[in-house]
């Protein structure tokens, strides 16, 4: 929840700035905090991947928690737009690098017939946290100001994050596989520097381009859509309402898929997935725009099950590219790819709104993701080793 949870929630932390300790910056400007955030989020998986395959969690985990929590107390006391960009930023995008990287590395090791589910459950908390921490911070801004607001908020990452951190202790079993990777302190080392070996791998090359596809219209279709409710003359609560409504049925879309996907193959689910998602796309926010808000809202809620079940099977496909004992340092590279797509996401989402309106930025989205579904149908393909074999549960 602290980790990806609080990330899709910091449009709610760039909106008070820009009201009141940044009100003299642009929106553009603010908005390069939560872009550096995401963008480091995001990249530095690369380096954290293989160190959780060599260290595990023990020592990560309690890592990232510090880094987080000391972000959230050193940012209650910024007050310049370069002290956010340092805070939240770069601190809180390396912190939050190693707690998601750590979270979903750990999960994709130890589950293997009920890994769809698992991942799920776990990435719902994603959602969760993008519907809660709005609505709280919401609440206490204006009772308790931002510096209390963001110490109550590291309060609530000690508790939250250090949970998460004794569920994974006792587990035996990860410190025993982490224990036989390591043959020799030499190549311990070599294990847990960054790399892009991975990408030997043409199964995971072809999933990783496919998720980093589908991840440019998440997150694009996540920051634009208050701004096109704002575009489209209706009342910003509405915004809000449809991100609630978004994150909320989002839970969903990452449970029940890849429950569904342990039984029928987590590459076959995520290409129905896509088809389910082109399809209500294009019936709502294709067909209408912005003239309708039922459409809207009915985009809201179909979006949200079709792509959150494209974040819970997509580090399920990533296991069936590589060995256990080298998952971390391959999602960790499918992270680094993906943060060149939050990068670009949002400014080319807003400047296409903006020029040519909610039609032809939804048209884009739907190239974007049907382009996934090839990746995804291709790297499926090479796994199973026929284009035309559908019955293999993969």
């Amino acid at each position: 929840m602290p980790s990806f949870g609080f990330m899709q929630s910091s449009g709610a932390v760039q909106s008070f700035l820009l009201e009141n300790q940044l009100i003299d910056y642009s929106a553009r400007d603010v908005g390069w905090i939560t872009g550096v955030y995401s963008f480091l989020t995001m990249l530095l998986g690369i380096q954290a991947g293989p160190l959780i395959d060599v260290y595990g969690p023990k020592f990560l985990g309690p890592l990232a928690t510090g880094l987080l929590v000391l972000m959230f107390f050193v940012l209650a006391e910024c007050a310049k737009i370069w002290q956010f960009i340092l805070c939240l930023g770069v601190l809180g995008g390396i912190g939050n690098a190693i707690a998601t990287t750590v979270g979903i590395a750990v999960i994709g090791k130890l589950f293997n017939r009920r890994k769809g589910l698992a991942l799920g459950i776990a990435l719902s908390g994603s959602s969760t946290g993008g519907m809660i921490f709005p609505l709280v911070l919401r609440q206490i801004f204006p009772l308790w100001g931002w510096a209390w607001s963001m110490r109550a908020v590291g309060f609530l990452t000690v508790l939250i994050l250090s949970s998460g951190i004794a569920c994974l202790l006792p587990f035996e079993r990860l410190h025993a596989m982490i224990a036989s990777d390591r043959v020799s302190t030499q190549r311990s080392r070599k294990r847990a520097v960054m790399g892009f070996s991975a990408f030997h791998s043409l199964p995971f090359s072809l999933i990783c381009g496919a998720i980093a596809l589908l991840e440019f219209v998440i997150f694009g279709a996540t920051a634009i859509l208050p701004t096109l409710v704002a575009l489209s003359g209706l009342p910003i609560e509405h915004g809000f309402n449809m991100l609630a409504i978004l994150n909320g049925v989002s839970s969903l879309g990452r449970i029940l898929p890849g429950l569904v996907g342990d039984r029928l193959g987590h590459y076959n689910i995520l290409l129905v997935m896509i088809v389910f998602t082109i399809i209500c796309t294009a019936a709502t926010l294709t067909a209408f725009g912005s003239t309708r808000i039922e459409a809207l809202y009915a985009f809201s809620a179909l979006w949200g099950f079709g792509t959150g079940s494209f974040l819970s099977l997509a580090p399920a496909c990533v296991a069936k590219t590589c060995e256990l004992k080298d998952y971390g340092r391959y999602y960790g590279t499918m992270n680094f790819v993906i943060s060149f797509s939050l990068l670009l996401t949002v400014p080319i989402g807003g400047q296409m709104l903006q020029s040519l309106g909610p039609t032809a930025l939804s048209g884009l989205y739907l190239a974007v993701v049907f382009a996934g579904g090839l990746l995804v149908y291709a790297g499926r393909s090479v796994v199973v080793g026929s284009w035309t074999n559908f019955r293999e549960r993969m």
